[in-house]
């Protein structure tokens, strides 16, 4: 039958073991202390038992706190991988996009003489009204209607064609959330091919 053994026989048992071995191992140490198999559970046994627990505490309390520091940095290290990650995931979408609308900004189309599309008077006005804008100005559609002069349904038109040639650009602008427009490359390309055109007399 299994005897577990008490609490008592536990607290005990290191400090029994070190009698042990003084008393088998070291018997000139064990003489000189005085000990003997008769301290087994006795008071010599029970001191060096407390001081073993004690130290047992202490290194228990020291492995969990390392525990803990290890996690923390372990911890902190994880987050700033995962933190420079999206940072480096971000800055390569932010270049992705800025070289695409770069590359863009090189394929937008030109004009050839022959290629020239068919404007109305209204969309003429628009874009000699948007050439004259000087670098990093805009034109909503309440200010092309106010220069020219006519109705903003007429207006909003032209500039809704003329952005779908390609001539006009659509940006951040406008108050009440209207759109703002600025001349395209194709679109400053135009005009300078019409102004280049020998007049008929």
């Amino acid at each position: 039958m299994l005897v577990l053994p008490s609490l008592e026989e536990w607290f005990f048992l290191p400090g029994d073991w070190i009698v042990y071995l003084l008393a088998s191992r070291v018997p000139a140490a064990a003489e000189w202390l005085g000990l003997s198999a008769g301290d087994y559970g006795g008071t010599t046994a029970g001191f060096l038992a407390w001081i073993c627990w004690i130290v047992l505490a202490l290194a228990a309390i020291a492995a969990t706190s390392a525990l803990r520091r290890f996690d923390r940095a372990l911890t902190g290290r994880i987050i700033d991988a995962a933190l420079e990650l999206r940072r480096r995931l971000r800055m390569a979408i932010v270049i992705a996009k800025y070289r695409r609308n770069l590359r863009a900004q090189r394929t937008e189309p030109s004009f050839e003489v022959g290629e020239e599309p068919g404007l109305s008077r209204d969309e003429l006005r628009v874009l000699e009204l948007h050439a004259k804008l000087s670098p990093g100005f805009a034109l909503s559609t309440s200010d092309v209607a106010h220069e020219l002069g006519a109705r903003g349904y007429e207006i909003r038109s032209a500039l809704e064609r003329l952005q779908k040639l390609k001539l006009l650009q659509a940006t951040v602008g406008g108050l009440d959330g209207e759109t703002a427009y600025t001349l395209s490359a194709a679109g400053r390309t135009l005009l300078q091919i019409r102004h280049a055109r020998p007049r008929v007399a």
